[in-house]
């Protein structure tokens, strides 16, 4: 089965500024933890992205463009702010993760290549950037299950489960 994300996540209050730059974001909380996340979907993706702030690319992320790195720079000002993105097709799949804290990345990117494998020990990309904003495993149900971030298996149906204020 195919899985695709590509989302921003942190406090609701934190990703303010990017539900208000952008009208097409519809932030969907989250399970277990008081976090939402602002899926990049086609249409928020190309509203925000923007040029003049440089990313490096080879970072691994397919998303993850001007735009989008300086609104969660600036974000990140309010508290924590990761960028996921996930790509897993039968065998090959990959994972590639950052979080921003007072307008520096302070982890990441960190990425898992096609054939490379997802690691059960709580060392994937996914499960380090969530620990990040707070979220803790819980006995054999690692990060990315709290959250519930398999409710969905494609980030356009995160974009229509998000709700506007």
């Amino acid at each position: 089965m195919r899985y695709e994300l590509h989302g921003i996540i942190s406090r609701p209050e934190v990703l303010d500024p990017i539900v208000e730059a952008c009208r097409h974001a519809r932030p969907v909380l989250l399970d277990g933890a008081e976090l939402a996340m602002v899926p990049l979907c086609d249409e928020v993706y190309r509203t925000i992205n923007l040029p003049g702030f440089q990313v490096d690319p080879e970072n691994g992320f397919d998303r993850l463009s001007s735009g989008v790195a300086a609104l969660i720079t600036a974000a990140s000002r309010r508290g924590a702010i990761a960028y996921l993105e996930a790509d897993y097709d039968g065998g090959a799949s990959r994972q590639v993760a950052a979080v921003w804290l007072d307008c520096q990345i302070v982890y990441g990117p960190n990425m898992l290549v096609p054939g490379e494998g997802i690691p059960t020990d709580g060392t994937s990309p996914f499960c380090e950037a969530l620990r990040y904003l707070g979220v803790q495993a819980v006995g054999r149900v690692d990060e990315v299950v709290v959250l519930g971030l398999g409710r969905y298996n494609r980030t356009e149906a995160w974009c229509a489960a998000g709700t506007r204020a």
